[in-house]
């Protein structure tokens, strides 16, 4: 018994888009490589298809494309296939997509379909399909067991959204940055959401109610929440609070002392982790925050049954901005168990 997942990829390809290109394919291609490994990874239990649709108008190509339609993962190779230009036919695109691909998954408990929107634009020269009606058609896909996520630009993405009925939204700068730390965390809860498919159904034989009831719930949860509370009081019992420190563990002030009295952070402890907190020493220097980040970072890809909670390392008595520190932790974004201040994601180009 397998897992078909079905992931549609559709991309805007206006003109305004142009910008962005370089890192908009990359982000395509570093996706496509996240689905390969999950191929890899989870052989026994998933089997991976990918459909990859671009839009614009205005030129002379069709408004929509369909560039790779459910083709296994096996037999995609690396895209180059993108021209910005034109205006932006986004509902078309959705709609048109979205009908094709539930025709062909329809009735099979074992298809899960993701489905991932990327633009930078707001809806401008779609023919056929109107909000009214492709909201009709997303909310009966959840209803399926759907997953959306859209990533948005330069527009009033939580308008566009609350008007289709998209829940799992990011909002991202206009730039290289802010796109490359987009398709980071798309794939970092990409990937999540498959180790999570992957494990229910090593686990044995499921009813198909009890696939949909599955499929529901891990759709509901695939955008999780990465920013850190700005007051922690308490800890789940799988979370741990993130201070900065000084090297020797003296820790009389501000978050450490907070973490020393709540969260069985250590005297003399410096680095890492101690009780339901770790430590980064951050009042040596900038080289050394960043080697200690690095080493946080490592430590919290191999730990991924933990949730840690990064408070503002650094700009506190260290003396650092947040424009200084907060690219240091660019290597977290894909790390689905790790929540960063909102100030930080801020500087990284992303805004929830």
């Amino acid at each position: 018994m397998k897992a078909q997942i079905y992931n549609l990829i559709i991309v805007d390809e206006s003109g305004s888009m142009s910008c962005l290109r370089n890192s908009t394919l990359s982000g395509i291609n570093e996706t496509l490589n996240t689905i390969r490994q999950a191929q890899k990874d989870f052989s026994d239990v998933q089997e991976h298809l990918v459909t990859l649709v671009t839009f614009d108008s205005g030129s002379q190509r069709s408004d929509v494309r369909t560039l790779i339609d459910c083709q296994p993962i096996d037999q995609v190779g690396e895209f180059t296939d993108y021209h910005p230009g034109g205006c932006t036919p986004l509902y078309d695109a959705m709609g048109q997509s979205l009908t094709a691909l539930h025709q062909r998954i329809h009735g099979n408990a074992d298809a899960s379909a993701v489905v991932t929107v990327i633009t930078d634009g707001l809806e401008n020269a779609s023919r056929e399909w109107r909000a009214s009606r492709l909201r009709a058609l997303i909310e009966q896909l959840k209803n399926e067991g759907w997953t959306f996520s859209y990533m948005g630009s330069a527009h009033d993405v939580k308008e566009v959204t609350e008007l289709l009925s998209i829940d799992h939204v990011l909002e991202f700068a206009h730039d290289a940055r802010g796109t490359a730390s987009s398709w980071d965390y798309e794939r970092s809860n990409r990937r999540a959401f498959f180790f999570k498919i992957s494990k229910d159904y090593r686990h044995g034989p499921m009813s198909d109610e009890e696939k949909l009831r599955m499929k529901r719930r891990y759709s509901s949860e695939y955008y999780s929440d990465r920013v850190t509370p700005r007051i922690i009081t308490h800890l789940e019992q799988n979370e741990i609070f993130v201070f900065g420190s000084n090297p020797q563990g003296h820790h009389d002030g501000g978050a450490a002392a907070f973490a020393l009295n709540y969260f069985g952070a250590v005297w003399g402890q410096g680095e890492g982790l101690q009780g339901q907190s770790y430590a980064i020493p951050s009042t040596d220097g900038m080289e050394l925050l960043r080697n200690a980040i690095s080493r946080f970072a490592k430590y919290a890809e191999e730990h991924p049954e933990q949730r840690f909670l990064v408070t503002a390392i650094g700009c506190g008595s260290a003396g650092y901005s947040v424009n200084e520190v907060a690219p240091l932790f660019k290597g977290c974004i894909q790390l689905e168990n790790v929540s960063l201040p909102f100030e930080f994601w801020k500087v990284l180009g992303l805004n929830f």
